[in-house]
């Protein structure tokens, strides 16, 4: 049931699935579903668990493999950690990445999932073996406990928040119409007295070289170069 309704979401998107037409595409009755579900937002945080649940065993195996990430990951390769960082943190900041990039990677093959993990539900036990499987990497690094804490809430905040938001935008305008909107706001804006911003004009040129999985990248690379940093005061988990 759950492989279906992913499928009707890839294909028509989440306005489109209702439980008639899932019973339709699996030869059976609405009211059997009613076994397995109680509506359709109780099938949807089915589906993104089930989704979230193929993250992370996504993310088992490449860790398994010795990779550093999907495939479709592989032209961003990660930094190279700081001389004061230990060679057990600088491991499990590598696979901490990996996860993230699992869980992208997720977002980017279903677009119904990152309005979903922006809405009310986060597929509940998967969402929170992803949490799970965050705390016990961050217990691998040189953090105590409150920097652990903290840290576990930015690096989910940023995968299911700022991910789901940036995957939400696949659809969006592409890069040149982008920056063509941006033009004309700050014509608008020095037309209105509101001063030439040239920071922003100095900007415009990185629109070419963007997209998604680089954005996406950036801002994940500098939450955990700062997590990373944290990690030089702390002599040993407490």
């Amino acid at each position: 049931m759950a492989d279906t309704a992913i499928a009707i979401l890839d294909r028509e998107g989440s306005q489109r699935l209702t439980l008639r037409g899932l019973a339709a595409e699996l030869n059976s009755g609405v009211a059997s579903l009613y076994w397995y579900t109680t509506g359709k937002d109780d099938l949807m945080a089915l589906v993104t668990s089930e989704v979230l649940g193929r993250a992370l065993t996504q993310f088992h195996a490449l860790c398994g493999d010795g990779e550093k990430g999907p495939r479709e990951f592989m032209t961003f390769p990660p930094p190279s950690a700081d001389p004061r960082t230990s060679a057990a943190t600088a491991q499990a900041l590598q696979e901490l990445r990996c996860l993230c990039l699992c869980l992208f990677s997720q977002m980017r093959e279903h677009p119904w999932l990152a309005g979903q993990l922006l809405g009310t539900a986060r597929g509940e036990e998967n969402a929170l073996r992803t949490w799970e499987c965050t705390g016990q990497l961050l217990q691998r690094m040189e953090l105590d406990a409150e920097q652990r804490f903290h840290a576990s809430l930015a690096v989910a905040n940023y995968a299911f928040g700022t991910g789901a938001g940036i995957a939400h935008r696949r659809n969006r305008p592409g890069a040149e119409e982008a920056a063509r909107l941006v033009r004309e706001q700050l014509e608008r804006a020095g037309r209105s007295g509101q001063g030439t911003l040239p920071g922003v004009r100095a900007m415009l040129g990185s629109f070419g070289d963007h997209d998604d999985r680089s954005e996406y990248v950036a801002g994940l690379e500098l939450m955990l170069a700062g997590i990373e940093r944290q990690t030089w005061g702390v002599p040993s988990n407490p």
